[in-house]
């Protein structure tokens, strides 16, 4: 794809936006000029693609399609990937071979494999190489439409032809410009991606550059490694205290043995109980202090000390003190 000039001029009408934005209510800690509330539901977070949280919402529709429903960026209630143990999941995948995984094993003495699918997904978006419109199935029947609409599409990469058909159906789209997340900091190009404009520290666009992660997840939180499964002296681990034997193993904090999206996990697909990106992190928003609640900083499950004197944006946050989500797992 290629950057035209109407891009320049978003950049430009972004910045302005925002700065007239500065007002609004603000949303986390890292991004204290967005109008999102973070309250309530993924509606009112940065997950929702279908807002652009700056006094003018629809001026980032030129680098994705704009589908008008919030859950379809990521699930399709018929259809879904068939390449991925994932919910109904409608966001084309990498392999996990993809990745450059974390190798210092000395330092955790567990095996360490390649990211699975509750990795996966996340990496879907935030490894920077799969458009963050990258749909299998498009909103409304679900069937796709380059065979004529005759069947969904249940494997596939990212596929700008596809993607494109959108606008050609008569929806609000975007033809051509199908931009990523960016490049891990300081790599790549970030021309067609939007780390574009989501990149310079000091202005009013958010920095998103601590959330491209890239491919290469050797300085990231190490995932698909293998939690302990012996606890006591000398393991400088916690033990979970629910474990479901082929599915995961939960940190459970009010007894009832489900998963709740406060809870920290680990998740089993076939090699043990293992930490993956959605062991800490819930893409749909946490409460930082139950229903109505400021949802906790970056998605995560547990509030990691961020207070409402930490700094810009975080008003409205309660936390579950300094280093609360690490120590659920790490006996230190």
């Amino acid at each position: 794809m290629k950057i035209t000039t109407r891009v320049a001029a978003a950049k430009f009408t972004v910045g302005i936006s925002l700065l007239g934005a500065a007002v609004g209510a603000s949303a986390d800690g890292w991004d204290p000029t967005s109008q999102a509330s973070t309250i309530g539901s993924i509606a009112n977070t940065r997950h929702n693609l279908t807002v652009g949280y700056s006094s003018n919402g629809v001026i980032m529709d030129f680098a994705r399609n704009n589908y008008g429903a919030i859950c379809v960026y990521c699930h399709t209630p018929h259809g879904s990937n068939k390449q991925i143990q994932a919910p109904l999941w409608n966001r084309t995948v990498n392999s996990g071979s993809n990745y450059t995984i974390y190798d210092k094993p000395t330092t955790l003495m567990r095996p360490i494999g390649m990211p699975g699918p509750n990795s996966l997904t996340c990496l879907s978006c935030h490894d920077g190489t799969i458009t963050i419109d990258s749909v299998l199935n498009m909103p409304g029947s679900g069937l796709e439409p380059l065979n004529g609409g005759l069947s969904n599409n249940e494997v596939g990469t990212s596929n700008t032809a596809f993607l494109d058909q959108w606008t050609a159906a008569g929806f609000a789209g975007t033809s051509g410009n199908h931009f990523t997340l960016g490049p891990e900091l300081g790599v790549g190009d970030i021309s067609t991606a939007c780390a574009l404009c989501h990149s310079t520290p000091g202005s009013p666009i958010p920095d998103y550059r601590v959330f491209m992660l890239g491919t290469d997840l050797r300085n990231d939180h190490p995932v698909g490694v293998q939690f302990p499964d012996t606890f006591g002296p000398g393991i400088d681990f916690n033990e979970p205290n629910v474990k479901l034997a082929g599915k995961m193993a939960i940190f459970d904090l009010d007894g009832d043995g489900h998963a709740d999206s406060n809870e920290v996990r680990l998740y089993d697909t076939g090699d043990g109980y293992e930490v993956e990106c959605a062991s800490c992190h819930d893409p749909h928003g946490v409460p930082s202090n139950g229903p109505g609640s400021r949802f906790n900083p970056s998605f995560l499950r547990v509030n990691n000390g961020i207070t409402d004197t930490s700094g810009a944006g975080t008003s409205g946050l309660t936390s579950d003190g300094p280093s609360a989500l690490c120590l659920t797992c790490h006996a230190k």
